[in-house]
């Protein structure tokens, strides 16, 4: 058990509180989250945003059934469907921040997100695998492959939601609980870290990507 708790903790806890930490810090920068404290004021931003989101939703449906009754009975909407709801931007906005709330937020929404991209990532290099042969270096390529992907992209959202039984696909998890204790603790570390330190080192990270890109 010992060693399983070792395991859980660096294939666990560490990628899942770097990658809380990105998602966060990213979002925060870049508009779509504001500075918080503690884990309970970033549950409270997560509950306010998907409760505006929902009534922005709700508004846009009845705007569009109005718009379509008006146009039935003959009214002039000129100017009507250019309005859109405040929440329609955001679609467009930050992918990490959407992608987590669309999985539900928190907790959930981040280890959703991050076995999303642990699935699309293994899917990925499949697709490629079996495109190309290496060993030729020839291109093979059907329809049948895209439609594969197509359905595979759908059926991984599905998983993701189910993430704590998908990642035992990934990881071989002979405690189950031990590596969900220790993806929540790295969640909170994650959290924290951005709190503290988040700023800091996110503007160092921009330093140090900038400087590399002028790099010769």
């Amino acid at each position: 058990m010992f060693l399983d708790i070792i395991r859980a903790i660096i294939l666990g806890a560490f990628p899942v509180a770097i990658f809380t930490f990105l998602t966060l810090q990213w979002a925060i920068s870049s508009g779509r989250l504001d500075k918080f404290s503690n884990n309970k004021g970033l549950k409270e931003q997560f509950k306010k945003i998907s409760a505006a989101k929902k009534a922005a939703k709700k508004k846009g449906k009845e705007a569009k059934a109005s718009n379509a009754s008006n146009e039935t009975s003959g009214e002039n909407t000129a100017g009507a469907t250019d309005k859109k709801t405040f929440f329609h931007k955001n679609w467009r906005g930050d992918f990490f921040h959407e992608k987590i709330m669309f999985f539900g937020g928190g907790f959930y929404g981040t280890m959703a997100l991050f076995t999303y991209a642990i699935i699309e990532i293994s899917e990925i290099f499949n697709f490629v695998g079996k495109i190309i042969d290496f060993t030729t270096w020839t291109f093979r390529f059907s329809i049948d492959f895209i439609i594969t992907f197509l359905i595979n992209s759908i059926m991984n959202i599905v998983k993701a939601f189910i993430w704590f039984i998908t990642l035992e696909d990934y990881v071989d998890m002979k405690e189950g609980f031990i590596w969900l204790v220790a993806a929540y603790i790295g969640y909170l570390a994650g959290v924290r870290f951005t709190h503290e330190k988040g700023e800091t080192v996110w503007v160092y990270m921009a330093n140090a990507i900038s400087k590399f890109k002028k790099s010769p």
